[in-house]
């Protein structure tokens, strides 16, 4: 078996859940009332669906063919993209939006001095948590 089959279990407590429940749902809220994301953003859009974004693929491709041209598509799969979140990104993307100031600070806070505990039966192991790797939301063009 490869190593990298293998995954952690991360717990977060009810409290630690609902705090960040709560400034995502504040979040999306900001981005779909001012039109903010990409008209093609069909992940953790409500009501829209994977199926959604194969027919808006399939209708592009039939155009495409009815004018005569050549399509080519492009498929990324990334790697545990939400693991690798880069904080910093995050936040500067948060100030291009407008995003209401006390939901940044609140991202802010929720982001700083971050810790992560592996308890074993034996042994406790603490650590800080910090984010090198980027990625983007995207914007609507």
């Amino acid at each position: 078996m490869e190593l990298s089959k293998f995954r952690t279990i991360s717990l977060i407590n009810v409290g630690g859940k609902v705090l960040e429940k709560i400034p995502i749902n504040r979040i999306m809220h900001h981005a779909y009332s001012n039109n903010l994301l990409n008209r093609n953003q069909f992940g953790f859009t409500p009501n829209i669906s994977a199926i959604d974004s194969a027919l808006a693929v399939k209708e592009y491709l039939e155009e495409e063919k009815r004018e005569g041209h050549t399509a080519i598509i492009v498929s990324l799969d990334v790697k545990c993209a939400f693991d690798v979140a880069w904080w910093p990104g995050i936040l500067k993307t948060l100030k291009e939006l407008n995003c209401p100031k006390n939901l940044y600070n609140l991202t802010k806070s929720y982001f700083s001095e971050r810790t992560s505990t592996v308890s074993t039966n034996s042994r406790q192991k603490e650590r800080q948590v910090s984010k090198r790797l980027s990625t983007r939301i995207m914007l609507r063009t």
